[in-house]
């Protein structure tokens, strides 16, 4: 993508979708984690990056996630920040693995620098407990591999809904 202009409707669809999807469910799980993430495209340096999570996801399927990190692409410093929509598959699910994808931007200072776009699929250890790790396989800015854990706090009552 070149040009600012040709990120105005993705930037402002991911923006702006979260708000009503949050309203809708009457509540929200607060999700928190660190990451380690592996990028790599064909001809250029690997990244290895680490950093905070933040997610807050609806009561049904939906979660907004904020990721930050800082690494190294080649021998250069870099900073990433990323701002993601996903959809879980199993979101109750507990003792289980839960599938999700997701879909968002990416921007790079330092080594690899640039706005990307991000598509991956994930796999999660238990949505529906208090803790689990995440993997992620997808695209944005090259090759893009993601192990995280993260910790989650569910409202009063949510676990028993089920």
């Amino acid at each position: 993508m070149s040009g600012r202009g040709s990120w105005t409707p993705a930037l402002t669809l991911l923006l702006l979708a979260p708000g009503p999807l949050l309203a809708q469910a009457g509540g929200s799980i607060i999700e928190w984690g660190a990451h380690a993430t592996v990028l790599g495209v064909s001809g250029r340096p690997v990244g290895v990056l680490g950093g905070p999570r933040l997610a807050v996801r609806t009561l049904g399927s939906a979660r907004l996630a904020l990721s930050a990190g800082v690494g190294f692409r080649g021998d250069q410093l870099s900073g990433r920040g990323e701002v993601a929509v996903e959809y879980l598959l199993s979101p109750r699910a507990a003792n289980r693995l839960g599938v999700y994808f997701g879909g968002g931007l990416a921007g790079v200072i330092g080594g690899g620098k640039g706005g990307y776009m991000l598509v991956y699929l994930g796999v999660e250890q238990s949505p529906g407990l208090p803790a689990g790790w995440a993997f992620e396989g997808g695209l944005g800015g090259g090759f893009r591999v993601r192990a995280a854990y993260h910790w989650r706090q569910f409202p009063k009552g949510w676990r028993a809904g089920q």
